[in-house]
């Protein structure tokens, strides 16, 4: 490598812990961290629990900051915290390009968690492109739920709520495009039931799914729609709060994150292993707004489906 590209190698990539990180992947958790810091601004306002869940916290233990190829933030907010923030508060007090997420705040959005955005910044999944809701660059927040004794209770829950989560997601899904053709009639279906009754008859059904969870007998929490029934976590692993640097802020973690990182990453948590991005496929973009982005990503989709169906016609490989 001669000199010139040895010096435009170190120009957009920065080594961070022993791995390389992008200039974009660093322009992308500039954005996250900005989002964070805004959010728990927002959530000591507003006196609203949460924690640093997945990889942040991970991050935070190991690395102090990200995950050097993390390019999202991930949080967990107590079930009766969370419920509070979307029905009650909102986005009182947000100011844009900063925008609270949640179906109750945007149209169609069919995700069982709160995203906190901004809307200036492009974070657009494909397979998301022709759904009406903000898509700019965002950080996760996931309900915390009771979890009951009765396993077979919570997997019902479980599977009811994704149902109707997938019910809702099929009214906007662009079936040529994705190549679906089979969700044609579930998405007729979801658009004739939500013009009917309306979007939050049908997903507070997923979310009432989860409160009821609280009435029966238990002493376990975890992050049912998102994790999964299988991952659980004491109650009390959460009564108490340290904040941990991360970055240049610091971010709330329950007191034993040895016990929560263990369960959800395994005994060897603190090796380093490299591996491939939750949103991998995501179109970033730090300096335009989504609704820039979203035409071009469009064309994109559509061609890549022409493309398939051509390949799929004349037996040829992509």
């Amino acid at each position: 490598m001669s000199n010139q590209n040895t010096q435009a190698s170190q120009t957009n990539q920065e080594a961070t812990n022993g791995y390389v990180a992008s200039a974009e992947m660093k322009e992308v958790q500039a954005i996250e961290l900005d989002l964070l810091r805004r959010f728990l601004e927002y959530c000591q306002a507003n006196n609203l629990r949460c924690w640093a869940e997945g990889g942040t916290l991970l991050g935070a233990v190991r690395h102090k900051g990200f995950i050097p190829w993390d390019d999202d933030v991930d949080l967990m907010m107590p079930r009766e915290d969370y419920d509070r923030m979307c029905q009650t508060i909102g986005n009182k007090g947000i100011e844009a390009p900063y925008f609270l997420q949640t179906a109750y705040s945007d149209v169609d959005y069919h995700r069982g968690h709160a995203q906190f955005r901004r809307s200036d910044t492009t974070a657009i999944r494909p397979s998301d492109c022709f759904q009406p809701f903000n898509q700019g660059i965002f950080i996760d927040i996931f309900p915390l739920e009771a979890v009951p004794d009765d396993q077979e209770a919570l997997h019902r829950a479980y599977r009811s709520a994704l149902k109707t989560l997938k019910f809702l997601k099929a009214k906007n899904t662009h079936c040529i495009s994705s190549g679906r053709l089979g969700l044609i009639f579930r998405k007729l279906k979801a658009r004739h039931c939500v013009r009917r009754n309306g979007w939050l008859h049908y997903y507070e059904k997923a979310d009432d799914e989860m409160r009821r969870l609280a009435d029966l007998p238990g002493t376990r929490v975890g992050e049912v729609v998102n994790m999964g029934p299988k991952l659980q976590w004491d109650r009390s692993l959460f009564d108490e709060t340290v904040w941990l640097p991360f970055e240049n802020i610091k971010v709330p973690a329950p007191k034993d994150t040895d016990t929560v990182l263990r369960a959800v990453f395994g005994d060897n948590y603190m090796t380093p292993i490299q591996a491939p991005s939750m949103h991998g496929q995501v179109v970033f973009d730090t300096h335009r707004s989504y609704k820039e982005v979203l035409p071009e990503v469009r064309r994109q989709y559509r061609m890549s489906a022409l493309t398939r169906l051509i390949s799929k016609l004349t037996g040829k490989k992509k």
